[in-house]
């Protein structure tokens, strides 16, 4: 009798840490892949919500005449901003396109005041265009 609780006791606890055990794997699978961050990466212009390209990140593959609509997601770098518009939060640039330059521009349809980036380059926006941004495209 002893014997036969001895045995029921070791497979109720056997069967209560296979329990445990399918749950921690099923919630860490999904919380890696709610973590997932985007980089920016080649042929792309990234818009980050911080200065010095931290922070959430908007990849740019093409002219954008009002960022209306647009979001930030999370980064390597970093989520604050993410979910938030792009369209006058933006505070820096990272090119990763390497053949073309980006212009920022003040308004919607590339109109005002506007900052240029180098081909492949970085930079904060200055005082007219940090958290003043409307519209975004690539020049030659």
């Amino acid at each position: 009798m002893l014997r036969i609780r001895r045995t029921l006791l070791a497979g109720v606890v056997a069967l209560a840490g296979l329990g445990t055990a399918m749950s921690t794997t099923g919630t860490a699978h999904a919380d890696s892949s709610a973590i997932a961050a985007v980089e920016c990466s080649s042929g792309y212009v990234c818009l980050h919500y911080n200065s010095n390209s931290n922070g959430a990140i908007f990849r740019q593959g093409f002219d954008i005449p009002n960022y209306a609509g647009y979001s930030f997601v999370t980064s390597s770098k970093g989520s604050a901003g993410a979910g938030l518009s792009v369209k006058n939060n933006a505070a820096s640039v990272d090119s990763w396109n390497f053949t073309w330059g980006f212009r920022i521009y003040y308004n919607s349809n590339y109109g005002g005041v506007y900052q240029s980036i180098g081909a492949g380059g970085t930079a904060n926006l200055n005082a007219d265009l940090k958290n003043q941004n409307a519209s975004g495209r690539l020049y030659s």
